[in-house]
């Protein structure tokens, strides 16, 4: 399901935790090129696909479930990558960091410039898995998309300090 969710153009984000229960998602669309497809030296971004239509079995469906940070690239939440029905796969856990702002985009474009480059460098180990960065359709926000990988070590060292 990896390879499959790493190749849609499209992602529907949904809010559902606490007071937020969202009916109709926001639609956001790839801004840069996979990485998982992507073996060879990296290639230049390149900007969402507007004029595009896109099937609902071409969108990958994503149930954010709680926020679990926040950051200098903006709000990081933890949530379910749905499998399309006919799909058969489990749900997987992903992490989606959401940003906003100017500054937090261009943020989030380098991150997921980095992971690129690692994974142009044969890097895998130690790396969360990058399924893609996505622009929302009115361009006010940007989203990468990864599989959770766990307590990040910040988090852990706090805790370990703390009694």
């Amino acid at each position: 399901m990896v390879h499959v969710a790493s190749d849609r153009d499209v992602i529907h984000l949904y809010l559902r935790y606490g007071v937020y229960d969202s009916l109709i998602p926001a639609s956001f669309l790839r801004s840069a090129p996979s990485i998982m497809a992507h073996t060879g030296p990296p290639t230049p971004p390149f900007s969402p696909r507007t004029n595009c239509t896109y099937r609902q079995e071409g969108c990958l469906t994503i149930v954010l479930k709680s926020e679990i940070g926040r950051g200098a690239t903006g709000v990081v939440h933890r949530g379910t990558l749905e499998p399309l029905i006919f799909d058969g796969a489990m749900p997987l856990d992903v992490v989606v960091k959401l940003a906003f702002d100017a500054e937090q985009r261009d943020a989030l474009r380098s991150e997921y410039e980095v992971y690129r480059h690692f994974r142009s460098r044969g890097v895998r180990q130690g790396i969360a898995t990058t399924l893609g960065l996505f622009d929302d359709s009115e361009g006010a926000a940007c989203a990468l998309v990864m599989l959770y990988a766990g307590v990040s070590l910040c988090t852990e060292s706090q805790g370990s300090f703390d009694g």
